[in-house]
């Protein structure tokens, strides 16, 4: 815990100064320089994007269900699309169940990955 303290601390100092400004170099991978922080980013986001994608499906469907008039074949397809959000949503929350599974269960923390420290002689 104590490590984790540390760095927070000396961030929030002000000593260190970042240039945002600064382009990606051969050394950084599309302005990461760490592997760990990249996927944990790219996880993130595509959880983000299927969230966002969950709610207009249901809204979409609600929508349509709303719209149907009583026509049996509109409310027979919004449901179909409700229950294909829900279902897509399920999906997700195993997925990500299993991603946080997979990394308590091999000890990963993609915040400690990356190091400032040369790895090597």
């Amino acid at each position: 815990m104590m490590n984790l303290i540390i760095p927070l601390v000396h961030a929030a100092s002000g000593t260190t100064e970042v240039d945002i400004e600064t382009p990606a170099t051969a050394g950084n991978f599309f302005g990461f320089t760490c592997i760990g922080n990249f996927v944990s980013n790219i996880v993130s986001m595509a959880f983000i994007i299927s969230g966002i994608a969950f709610f207009l499906i249901l809204v979409w469907g609600g929508i349509d269900w709303l719209t149907s008039g009583g026509d049996k074949a509109k409310v027979e397809g919004a449901s179909k699309r409700i229950t294909s959000a829900l279902i897509g949503l399920a999906i997700v929350a195993a997925s990500f169940a299993i991603y946080k599974l997979v990394l308590d269960f091999f000890g990963i923390d993609l915040s400690k990955i990356c190091t400032t420290t040369p790895v090597g002689p």
